[in-house]
């Protein structure tokens, strides 16, 4: 197989991989219809992959590979089927990857429980630990908020989104949704669930009383199973990929 074959190959699979986050996260409740998109970078070029809108696109429950457009890092739509455009909110997507090369594919998705959260000020706090170590994990490390609640749809509002959002790995915006970043559409699925999770419980607890986070001895004993590498907090392609696999196998299960 020649390296241009090789190439070819491995977007196709891209392509399909995006397509299959848009429906996981459309299917788990993080977003749903016409709201949202995935997108991944393609390695070693100046393109990216990401779910089209448009005349013919299709919610993000029902994304195929046909709904998977090809745009530049400048935002020049490259290739896309009929009916189907760039987001609006391609500019986001495209700031965090010009200045985070490391970044492999960003998700913004419209999670209810976080407009609500939002909207009332309402911090997400670091609720558990064994219930979800890689939730609490993100809580710890704090989740910036942009304050504003518009539409990210040009460079101007991108740039000023990253001074919220910069090297971390999610960011929250008010009254809108929320922006994952990862190393991978795996990474940023997986990310994109439990931040989801966190921001779920964490609405439950508050529409119950005065949350109370958990004690600052077992953040330090998670943090300090994951600097030896042998904890729940271990970064590690093997446990996004075992996610990746469940959430497919609940795709096939739904039919």
């Amino acid at each position: 197989m020649n390296r241009s074959m090789a190439n070819s190959r491995a977007v196709a699979k891209l392509r399909k991989t995006v397509a299959l986050s848009c429906r996981i996260v459309g299917h788990q409740g993080l977003t749903r219809g016409a709201l949202g998109h995935v997108s991944a970078r393609i390695a070693g070029t100046d393109r990216v992959l990401i779910k089209g809108k448009g005349v013919n696109e299709e919610a993000v429950e029902f994304a195929s590979e046909r709904d998977i457009i090809t745009v530049d890092l400048e935002g020049r739509v490259l290739q896309a089927g009929r009916g189907l455009e760039a987001p609006n909110e391609t500019a986001m997507h495209l700031a965090i990857y010009r200045k985070r090369p490391e970044v492999m594919s960003v998700i913004h998705t419209h999670p209810d429980w976080i407009v609500a959260l939002t909207a009332c000020d309402k911090p997400l706090l670091p609720l558990y630990a064994a219930y979800s170590p890689a939730g609490m994990k993100l809580a710890v490390e704090g989740i910036p908020i942009y304050p504003r609640s518009v539409t990210i749809i040009n460079r101007e509002l991108a740039d000023d989104f990253m001074k919220t959002m910069g090297e971390k790995k999610a960011c929250l915006l008010a009254g809108h949704g929320m922006t994952v970043a990862g190393g991978s559409v795996e990474e940023a699925t997986a990310t994109s669930l439990h931040l989801y999770e966190l921001a779920r419980v964490n609405a439950m607890a508050y529409s119950i009383g005065q949350p109370r986070p958990i004690s600052e001895a077992d953040i330090f004993e998670y943090r300090r199973r994951a600097e030896r590498s042998a904890g729940p907090l271990r970064e590690s392609s093997s446990r996004y990929q075992s996610e990746w696999r469940y959430q497919l196998k609940l795709l096939a299960k739904r039919g």
